[in-house]
């Protein structure tokens, strides 16, 4: 109970934490839009998580000799789907990894050449070749980096994707609340946020501490 409760603090609420969607959530073209992505962003979040949740209960009935859990979902696709449809139920997940990893590698390298590298050369955003050379080297070798990482991967990714989801909101994640609906929010406060929630959840994370 208590690591599904966490589970869908992290996947369902904490979310608002990530940068990455804090940054697309800007983008909306006026509150309406926004509202009405906050009802259908819910509906779609809850038909998601609740439809994995009940396909582990239904994997662990149709495949009770499963030993490893990330293959529940394309085992249960090629038992009980048409080859075709398999195929194509298969292909989906394939692309939303993808678009994830490679938006992911564009803000990593976005984020230490725009937010590192021209806060400490700030003359250097006028060399736009020089800039890309460097963004395309981050990239690259952020590639290689999870490339290497993923010739031994966890039997449960599930594992790694919460670990890095709670790295993130609990870092990020009052940070953007409090400057939101806070008035006397500042800089100040945002760091010390950012490296109390940090330096807090590497600590809880390496040493497994148990809290309620």
């Amino acid at each position: 109970f208590t690591f599904m409760t966490s589970f869908w603090v992290l996947v369902c609420f904490g979310l608002i934490g990530l940068p990455q969607l804090a940054v697309r959530s800007m983008a909306y073209k006026d509150s309406q839009s926004l509202h009405r992505a906050l009802v259908i962003g819910t509906l779609v979040v809850s038909i998601l998580v609740l439809g994995m949740h009940l396909t582990g209960v239904i994997g662990r009935a149709v495949v009770p000799d499963l030993k490893i859990p990330d293959q529940v979902i394309p085992t249960l696709m090629v038992q009980v789907l048409p080859p075709l449809v398999a195929g194509i139920f298969l292909a989906a997940p394939m692309a939303a990894i993808m678009s994830s990893i490679d938006s992911l590698l564009i803000q990593s390298s976005s984020t230490l050449i725009k937010d590192l590298y021209l806060a400490v050369k700030p003359h250097a955003v006028h060399n736009e070749s020089k800039l890309k050379l460097f963004s395309t080297l981050t990239t690259l070798t952020f590639t290689f980096l999870l490339v290497f990482a993923a010739l031994n991967p966890p039997d449960m990714l599930i594992w790694l994707n919460l670990l890095s989801l709670g790295g993130l909101e609990a870092t990020f994640l009052w940070v953007i609340v409090l400057r939101l609906y806070w008035d006397k929010s500042n800089a100040a406060g945002a760091i010390s946020s950012m490296l109390v929630g940090l330096i807090s959840y590497v600590i809880i994370a390496s040493f497994k501490i148990s809290i309620f």
